[in-house]
């Protein structure tokens, strides 16, 4: 608080200085100089005057908008839950959904589960890994399964879905 005070005080100096020398300096124009200065030093006083209130003043507490909107920024921990359920629901509507979302999680689960359990790499040996994989899972994470041609045509049913996960689950 006190450098606020002591540095309105060096401004106000250098402006005083300022204006003596521009009225000594000059014959006509002392009224325009006087008008200058005063507007500087009242704006000076201003200054100083809202940064002691800043000090002063208490921190502002978050409003209910800020603390609903931080919790919202927050990131759940059953997202990663939901975004797979839709994915679930919506692979059961579209085969192409199913192929481009879906697909490439199942997939990674089986290559993982049988690389750790097995040492079998679903891509290198896809003959052991169909062995180990089971026939609803296998048709789904072959590493040679073709885009759909129907884009629109419906995919599996969650009875089907559900078979699918079953082996994965049992690899």
């Amino acid at each position: 608080m006190r450098w606020i005070t002591v540095r309105a005080v060096k401004v106000g100096l250098v402006a005083t200085g300022a204006f003596a020398i521009a009225v000594f300096a000059t014959s006509g124009l002392s009224a325009i100089f006087l008008d200058a200065y005063l507007l500087a030093l009242g704006g000076v006083l201003l200054l100083a005057l809202v940064r002691m209130t800043r000090a002063k003043a208490v921190p502002p507490r978050r409003s209910q908008l800020e603390l609903a909107l931080g919790a919202m920024r927050r990131r759940s921990p059953d997202q990663g839950k939901v975004g797979l359920v839709r994915d679930l629901e919506l692979s059961s509507a579209s085969a192409l959904h199913l192929h481009v979302r879906l697909r490439p999680v199942l997939r990674a689960i089986a290559a993982h589960r049988l690389l750790r359990r097995y040492g079998v790499d679903l891509d290198a040996e896809p003959a052991r890994a169909r062995e180990l994989v089971g026939t609803s899972a296998w048709e789904l994470v072959r590493p040679d399964r073709p885009v759909p041609t129907d884009r629109l045509a419906v995919g599996p049913t969650r009875a089907e879905l559900g078979r699918i996960v079953a082996d994965l689950e049992a690899i």
